[in-house]
């Protein structure tokens, strides 16, 4: 059995905790066991993953208690004898998780780049030549987010962010139970899943609504997300000034996204930056048209995906020119894709065994 201690900011709602727990779902678990390091008290997939015998310990965090946060790390790691750890990282920050790896003497000490940017870049460029002395193996989310973390002579495994895609193939008997719960069955529906973070740019969908509006009267933007944060009650208030009320919704977070899905007509992702969002990647997967901005990493698993830069006449025109999309099921693309979890769970088990170059 390999021990594998997940380092993760929380197991709150965000993609990377959602990733992982996906990856977790899928591996192999007679020959591979997770636990995980959470900076919360309690997030959404504590239960879940101690339900699949996982144990999750909850650490100051990093960025404001960093020798409190390693010296709990490492007992922790000598504690359980844990063959790998593995830093899921936005940042060279992971430099204060594997420190305490090699100081635990863990043979196998992953660096996994999920981003390719982050918003304290000062800490990450002062740690960033640090990294190199504690890894021993690099994974990146996308080849942007390899090239953000990693140096220019590092070779890193490409580990794409896999998801079920059964349970995103479109269902229509979904999608009209939703809209009729939602009363959204005479609405188009702009969609958007991300946490309330400048990077998410949720204000640019807000701000472009008015002129859409004056072209087309019936859209709706729905937002999901944790909103409970300064930014979320900021764009809460931004809407009020611009008497969107009854124009935007902000549905928090939720349990059901593949379904909620379902039941959008349009996906758009209009981030500043990203690793490879997994968000994304699940609407395309339900065969929803998807708009994302051309600044971040891109891949069309089913041809359904549009890339366009931050101006509002594109994405508007662009909208418009989807209401018309012939909504149908694409797991035939899916299905054989390296985004389909069951295909590439493989790769994340070869490298915890040591059998990646």
């Amino acid at each position: 059995m390999i021990k594998v201690l997940q380092v993760i900011g929380s197991m709150g709602y965000a993609g990377i905790e959602s990733v992982i727990m996906q990856y977790y779902h899928a591996i192999d678990k007679t020959k591979i066991q997770f636990d995980f390091i959470s900076n919360l008290s309690e997030g959404r997939y504590d239960k879940e993953a101690e339900s699949m015998g996982a144990k999750v310990f909850h650490l100051p965090t990093k960025s404001k208690h960093p020798f409190k946060y390693m010296k709990q790390l490492l007992k922790i790691i000598k504690e359980n004898n844990y063959d790998v750890v593995h830093s899921n990282a936005n940042s060279a920050s992971a430099f204060l998780d594997l420190l305490p790896a090699k100081q635990a003497k863990v043979k196998r000490r992953i660096c996994h780049s999920h981003n390719s940017s982050c918003l304290v870049k000062w800490q990450h460029y002062l740690l960033k030549p640090l990294l190199p002395l504690y890894v021993t193996d690099r994974v990146a989310c996308s080849n942007d987010a390899g090239k953000w973390l990693f140096r220019k002579k590092d070779k890193f495994t490409i580990l794409n962010n896999g998801i079920d895609v059964y349970q995103y193939d479109y269902n229509k008997d979904i999608r009209d139970e939703l809209r009729n719960k939602y009363n959204w069955q005479e609405q188009f529906i702009i969609g958007h899943v991300g946490s309330f973070q400048e990077r998410k740019n949720q204000k640019f969908l807000i701000e472009l609504l008015p002129d859409l509006l004056a072209k087309k009267q019936n859209v709706k933007l729905v937002l999901i997300g944790a909103y409970e944060n300064s930014l979320g009650l900021e764009l809460k208030e931004l809407v009020k000034q611009l008497k969107l009320e009854n124009n935007v919704e902000f549905l928090g977070t939720q349990d059901n996204v593949n379904e909620l899905l379902q039941a959008f007509d349009v996906f758009c992702f209009p981030s500043l930056f990203e690793g490879l969002s997994v968000a994304y990647v699940e609407a395309s997967c339900s065969g929803l048209p998807v708009i994302i901005s051309d600044i971040i990493p891109y891949v069309n698993l089913t041809a359904t995906i549009f890339r366009l830069s931050l101006e509002k006449d594109l994405w508007i025109n662009k909208i418009l020119a989807l209401t018309d999309f012939k909504r149908e099921s694409v797991l035939d693309k899916t299905i054989t894709s390296e985004y389909n979890i069951h295909n590439n769970v493989k790769l994340l088990e070869k490298i915890y065994e040591g059998k990646t170059k």
